[in-house]
């Protein structure tokens, strides 16, 4: 019998959880940024930047009392740039930056950063501009093959629909073939591509309004 998921909005108690999902998910941006792997800390506190931002927009997959997987979806990206700087999160996790709480050296918070400025400086550009995001998603992988990334991918899309919101955007690696496939059944189109310092990204958006104009 196959297992029952059940899906339902992250609470602060998730956040270990999603940390280790998002690490077993991304070793490869792992390694980039500090070349080893790292604790949970960090991880834990950029997502609590997620889940005070918008907490509606920040969905965990549960099977059998654990996390199996996660999504984020803002409907203004934009505020969680303002949840970061203005509610402490940037001020805090710079303070267990510099204390040596986070083990992680000045180099890779350095690339962090400019990454996280590049971002958000192109996400206000005009062209493929979208405040609605799917920022983060994943699943575990030992809950992999179940249908979770799609079920949370179909909840997101469903909570911007609810708040209004008439395009979305993501960003995904080209080679990251079965979530690019998962994407365009569920209406994503690429539309460009964008580069950080790891790599290329494909912009795919979704037209939520259902004029097909994304």
């Amino acid at each position: 019998m196959a297992a029952e998921v059940r899906y339902r909005k992250a609470v602060r108690e998730d956040l270990p959880g999603v940390a280790e999902i998002f690490l077993a998910a991304f070793p490869e941006s792992v390694r980039h940024y500090v070349g080893r792997e790292i604790g949970p800390c960090v991880i834990i506190d950029v997502f609590a930047i997620a889940l005070d931002s918008e907490p509606g927009a920040f969905l965990v997959a549960q099977v059998e009392g654990k996390v199996a997987g996660y999504i984020f979806s803002p409907a203004k990206f934009s505020d969680v740039v303002r949840a970061a700087i203005l509610r402490g999160h940037l001020l805090k996790m710079f303070g267990r930056w510099i204390t040596g709480r986070y083990s992680i050296g000045a180099k890779p918070a350095f690339i962090a950063v400019r990454n996280w400025l590049s971002i958000w400086r192109e996400a206000r550009e005009e062209q493929h501009h979208a405040e609605a995001r799917i920022l983060s998603i994943a699943v575990s992988p030992q809950h992999q093959g179940l249908g979770i990334g799609t079920g949370l991918t179909r909840l997101g899309l469903e909570y911007l629909r609810e708040c209004g919101e008439k395009t979305v955007r993501l960003e995904v690696r080209p080679d990251n073939l079965c979530a690019i496939h998962v994407y365009e059944k569920l209406g994503f189109r690429t539309k460009g591509r964008t580069r950080d310092s790891q790599g290329e990204w494909l912009i795919m958006l979704c037209d939520l309004s259902g004029d097909g104009d994304a």
